[in-house]
């Protein structure tokens, strides 16, 4: 996204590296779900729950993380971010706290606390952070989204170890106390140092270009709100480019480890590279979202998944080696969907509503997490092989990549002035300030 850049005194530059330290540090606890299955055996132990109602857990949090970015994305949008951030932290923080003294015979409370309110919680600081970031970079929104994305990445590396060290020395209490007192530290910070810059652009009608306003400047756009852009092909060509792209990931990702030992790869092997898989997942999301700030967003991801379609042919197609391949492909493809779709989103719809409008997109990152365990179980209740579920990842591989085309279609003919839904024409200057 070119334009020019923001022009900041060195107090200002100070204020936005600790933003980005303290957004990441708060950001990379969001990514704490992702390790629950460490903790389900302790809790069926000391509970009598079945699996299912410890998994219950889990699909809550990812569940209601979508309610929590859209609503934290309105508060921070019409507010700002620390309203967002403190009232997010706050119930995610408590939700950990208080799960540590609900290990009980009823789940339903830890529903409420580790499902409910640690997911919308998470989710109202998520999309506040990477807002944020992104209206601090708005030449670079890759850059920006690419940092705090790879810190959320990084959660299951580092604090898994942690978890089964304290999960095996003391118990899910105390490790429910230890990561939620860590997770109230990154609250309180990130109440401190998570903050818009002062001032954002102005958006006069029909003039292309940028215009300085303050001490910030963001590309001239039509900034959409969340109900216009629901009106758009636009937002369901990116959701089910996100939904389409996800399920294929989420096919490969349980049976990652065994599918390679049933082909005759080694255990070592197999599990190095669902370790590898975890840097290249990491690693796209770091670095695939600056390269599309040079190259182009759309270009980018819709190389992304062209590679995942391959990755899954291969799967489908070898027996040796490839298969190891192909699954640190899928990783890596999976770190490059979630890092490269927050700018992407943002440089579609605007910054002035990306927390919001970024919250509504994520819907397909819920539906693909909890339609995956559904199809894959559904192929295992039918009599099919792992080699079937393949074959539906293949599929909803090539169907991602149409509707990335599809994507692709819509803004060439927006920016021709072929389409007018939605018309910018018709939009009144607006102004965009950060408060």
């Amino acid at each position: 996204m070119g334009g020019k850049k923001m022009h900041l005194n060195s107090r200002q530059k100070k204020q936005r590296v600790l933003m980005m330290v303290f957004g990441a540090f708060a950001i990379f606890f969001t990514g704490y779900p992702h390790i629950w299955s460490l903790y389900q055996p302790y809790i069926r132990e000391l509970t009598g729950w079945t699996e299912g109602q410890t998994s219950m857990c889990f699909y809550l949090s990812m569940l209601t993380f979508v309610f929590g970015n859209i609503f934290g994305g309105r508060i921070q949008d019409k507010y700002n971010p620390k309203i967002a951030i403190a009232a997010g932290g706050g119930i995610f923080a408590a939700g950990i706290l208080l799960s540590a003294f609900l290990i009980i015979p009823s789940p339903l409370p830890m529903y409420f606390t580790y499902g409910v309110m640690q997911g919308f919680g998470q989710g109202m600081m998520y999309t506040t952070i990477l807002s944020t970031a992104q209206k601090w970079f708005p030449n670079k929104l890759g850059f920006a989204s690419g940092i705090v994305v790879t810190a959320n990445g990084l959660c299951g590396f580092f604090l898994a170890p942690v978890s089964r060290m304290i999960l095996a020395e003391s118990g899910p209490k105390t490790a429910f106390l230890v990561i939620g007192s860590v997770i109230a530290l990154s609250w309180v910070l990130g109440c401190i140092f998570i903050k818009n810059p002062k001032q954002a652009g102005v958006r006069p009608l029909n003039q292309p270009g940028w215009v300085a306003d303050g001490t910030a400047a963001l590309k001239l756009q039509k900034q959409y709100t969340s109900k216009e852009m629901i009106r758009t092909r636009k937002f369901y060509y990116l959701v089910a480019t996100m939904l389409f792209g996800l399920i294929s990931y989420f096919m490969i990702s349980p049976v990652a480890q065994g599918v390679q030992t049933e082909r005759g790869i080694s255990v070592s092997i197999a599990v190095s590279a669902v370790m590898f898989g975890s840097i290249m997942n990491a690693s796209a999301r770091l670095f695939l979202p600056s390269i599309a700030d040079k190259i182009g967003r759309v270009k980018c991801v819709k190389g992304v998944l062209t590679v995942s379609v391959a990755a899954m042919v291969m799967l489908v197609l070898s027996k040796s080696v490839f298969t190891t391949i192909a699954i640190v492909l899928m990783y890596g493809c999976y770190g490059g969907i979630m890092g490269s779709f927050p700018s992407l989103t943002s440089s579609i719809f605007g910054l002035a509503h990306s927390g919001e409008n970024y919250g509504f997109v994520m819907s397909g990152i819920v539906i693909a997490t909890l339609g995956a365990p559904f199809v894959a179980n559904l192929i295992t209740a039918n009599g099919f092989d792992t080699n079937m579920g393949f074959i539906v990842g293949i599929i909803c591989a090539a169907l991602s990549v149409m509707f990335i085309i599809l994507l692709e279609r819509e803004l060439a003919d927006k920016s021709t002035g072929k389409n007018l839904e939605n018309d910018e024409e018709k939009e009144p200057a607006r102004v965009i300030t950060a408060k």
